[in-house]
């Protein structure tokens, strides 16, 4: 239950971590956010039963998702302006604190690995606070997940 809704909610976060990463190589903006909700699943299922390799995997994928459709980009960049700046520093948190998630998993701290996961959860809620609407109501929907 848990995961669900923690998954739901970090389906958005490609919009606004999908401004770094890999290209897509055709991929769209649902199945980027689906790889993310996947991901987001794994370290909690690794975490829940110490399976460290499968939370610093999981990590590692959020970390280097492919990017969103350079077009979808073009229409974020032009509805947040000014707020781009702003957009990207939440990119850069959830990026960092991927990585920072993947390295206590390697060193097998559990307890920093949660935190580090809590953190980059909090930071995809304050995104999504300030953003999602504007950036579903730009892509016509696109980041709905469903």
């Amino acid at each position: 239950m848990l995961t669900k809704s923690y998954s739901y909610i970090f389906g958005f976060i490609t919009v606004f971590a999908a401004m770094s990463g890999f290209t897509a190589d055709g991929a769209t903006l649902k199945e980027i956010m689906r790889g993310l909700q996947a991901n987001t699943d794994h370290i909690v299922e690794g975490l829940l039963i110490d399976d460290f390799d499968k939370v610093a995997g999981a990590a590692d994928r959020i970390a280097d998702h492919p990017q969103i459709p350079p077009e979808q980009v073009k229409l974020v960049a032009a509805e947040l302006a000014a707020e781009m700046p702003t957009f990207k520093q939440f990119d850069t948190l959830v990026h960092d604190l991927s990585l920072a998630i993947a390295a206590a998993a390697r060193e097998g701290d559990r307890d920093r690995a949660i935190s580090n996961y809590h953190q980059m959860l909090d930071g995809c809620f304050a995104c999504h606070a300030a953003y999602k609407n504007r950036v579903a109501a730009v892509l016509g929907g696109a980041v709905s997940g469903e």
